[in-house]
């Protein structure tokens, strides 16, 4: 162990970098105050998990089927949305539209868009794909958290039996070849639906418009959105973006008949919730490997367990001022070849608040959980000071050991979890304040585009480097 006498604005510059156990601790100190600081190191181990399961809401819905190149496992992906209706939604005058033989307004065709910029595998790999409309009295509710591993079946009607279903190439070739190489042509898979779906939900919004009012009461009347159900086709995985219920339509203009057009998007405001199969993954955990994975969008994260009552032992007394943590990571050379993303944020969070941090939609508050970005200079992922998550279950364990009349070895085995913190993949939005210019978190949610990433660790625990201050 290394001492280190710090006084005066050197001390307090350390006071200000150092997070104590509690805020009564931190005051203001003259240049008398002088600070003994030490160092220790220690090590902490990681093995890698596999999440049960992760929110599966996201502004992005994935559809597809691959066998992850570096370990061989399947990951498959399907996904349910729900439409938008813009408030008040209208159609031309009924007078104006074009009828049928019973007079009433009629589709001329209606098609569901799936857009996407990005996939992963085989752009001309087959893919079959059924869409089932959901249940308008088993509609997914917007109070209600989804996850990974999600059942979209008790959100069919009974005995359901698919709207369409369609067999695709990611490229399009139906489509000119102009047409598909135009810079502003966006990809996009289409799915025909019956004309009389359309021509349902188009005299509905004549007869009832109160249903058209908001997404609301569209969502729960006319359409609870689909699921579209990945079949077969094995070797990609698509990123979609938006996808679009188009409903066409004729009406008289002038003495001239147009074509109308009824969009409804699903977008942020509605659900859109993926299913992720990870349940081919298990041969990820392996006590015997010097490594462990991070990988999205199956939901495999790495665990991380901290030496609390190590760093403590003689300490007890003692603030922890810094604990930097690092994670190195080993060079996908492997796959490099397939593409194949490394995770560029992370987010360490303790173990018992993953769940939770997520659900309430929260941010790295820089306590019990933290972000940090790929170094690609070191080929490392450094969480710069972990010092409170250290202070904060240390100080838990004395006052939990303190209520219950708990020994320390009592406390660890009833609460296995209390030094444990996961490092999972994740997309940080930020925002910069107009009056201060800083840069605050906004959201922290699970990445679920398609990375990969293999750290040291498993049977090689990591350094960590400990400084400590005491006041004199």
């Amino acid at each position: 162990m290394k001492k280190i006498y710090l006084a005066g604005a050197l001390a307090a510059a350390l006071v200000c970098a150092a997070c104590d156990e509690t805020t009564e601790s931190l005051g203001v100190f003259s240049d008398r105050d002088a600070i003994e600081a030490s160092t220790s190191a220690f090590h902490f181990h990681t093995k890698t998990i596999l999440l049960d399961s992760i929110m599966a809401s996201s502004t992005k819905s994935y559809l597809g089927y691959i066998s992850d190149p570096q370990t061989g496992t399947d990951i498959k992906a399907e996904f349910a949305a729900q439409f938008h209706c813009f408030e008040d939604f209208r159609l031309p005058n009924n007078s104006d539209l074009v009828k049928g033989e019973d007079g009433e307004v009629v589709a001329d065709s209606v098609e569901l868009r799936l857009y996407f910029s990005d996939f992963y595998g085989d752009i001309d790999n087959p893919m079959k794909v059924s869409v089932y409309e959901l249940d308008t009295t088993r509609v997914m509710s917007e109070t209600e958290t989804y996850y990974s591993n999600i059942d979209f079946s008790q959100y069919l009607p009974d005995n359901p039996k698919p709207i369409v279903t369609k067999v695709f190439t990611p490229e399009d070739y139906s489509l000119d070849d102009d047409v598909r190489t135009s810079s502003t042509h966006v990809s996009n898979v289409r799915f025909v639906l019956p004309t009389a779906y359309g021509t349902r939900i188009l005299r509905q919004a004549v007869k009832q418009p109160r249903y058209f009012k908001d997404s609301w009461q569209f969502i729960h009347h006319v359409c609870p959105g689909f699921y579209f159900k990945l079949e077969s086709g094995k070797g990609t995985m698509l990123t979609l973006d938006v996808g679009t219920l188009n409903i066409y339509y004729k009406y008289v203009e002038v003495d001239s008949v147009q074509v109308g057009m009824s969009r409804f998007a699903a977008t942020p405001e509605v659900i859109q919730s993926t299913r992720i199969d990870n349940s081919k993954l298990s041969s990820l955990i392996d006590d015997n490997a010097d490594y462990t994975y991070l990988k999205s969008p199956a939901g495999v994260g790495t665990e991380v367990t901290l030496p609390i009552d190590s760093i403590y032992l003689g300490h007890a007394n003692d603030s922890v001022s810094l604990a930097r943590l690092i994670l190195t990571r080993y060079n996908n050379s492997d796959i490099s070849s397939y593409n194949l993303d490394m995770a560029s944020t992370l987010l360490l969070v303790r173990k018992d608040k993953m769940k939770s941090f997520f659900n309430e939609h929260k941010v790295a508050d820089g306590e019990t959980s933290f972000t940090t970005s790929f170094n690609s200079q070191y080929n490392t992922y450094t969480f710069s000071n972990i010092s409170r998550l250290i202070a904060y279950s240390y100080s838990e364990k004395r006052r939990v050991m303190k209520e219950k009349g708990l020994s320390s070895e009592a406390y660890n085995a009833a609460y296995p979890d209390w030094n444990k913190a996961v490092v999972v993949p994740v997309v940080v939005r930020t925002a910069t304040n107009s009056q201060t210019q800083g840069i605050s978190q906004v959201s922290v949610t699970h990445d679920f585009s398609l990375t990969s990433t293999k750290l040291v660790g498993g049977t090689k625990p990591q350094p960590l480097q400990v400084i400590y201050s005491t006041y004199r």
